[in-house]
C-alpha cells in the first residue's frame, strides 16, 4: 500500500481505495486520529469475494499505523518502521 500511495506502483484498479475524511471515521475524536493517508474500506462486504478484495484485507491494517511510519520517504525507512511498529505491538501482547 505504500508503494501505491506514493505512487512507486501503478494499478489499474476497478474500484480504487477512497481516501477517508474525517466525518467519516467512528469514533468520538475521528477528526485527529489516524494519519493524513487513510482509507475507507468498500461499504459492501456481503458477497465473499468483494470481502475479500485487497482494499478490504488492507485498510484496517494500514489505517493503525502511526503517520511516522506512512509518512516515510522511502520504501526502507518504511519497512524499518513498519517493523519496529509490528514489534512494539508484539511486545505488549
Amino acid at each position: 500500500m505504500f508503494k501505491l500511495t506514493k505512487g512507486i506502483n501503478e494499478v489499474g484498479w476497478v474500484y480504487p481505495p477512497v481516501p477517508a475524511s474525517s466525518l467519516s471515521q467512528p469514533g468520538p475524536a475521528s477528526g485527529i486520529r489516524g494519519h493524513a493517508r487513510r482509507l475507507s474500506g468498500q461499504a459492501s462486504t456481503k458477497c465473499l469475494q468483494r470481502a475479500n478484495t485487497f482494499t478490504n484485507r488492507i485498510v484496517k491494517k494500514w489505517n493503525a499505523l502511526p503517520a511516522t511510519v506512512t509518512d516515510a520517504d522511502s520504501v526502507n525507512k518504511f519497512k524499518n518502521g513498519y517493523d519496529a511498529f509490528r514489534s512494539s505491538q508484539l511486545s505488549l501482547s
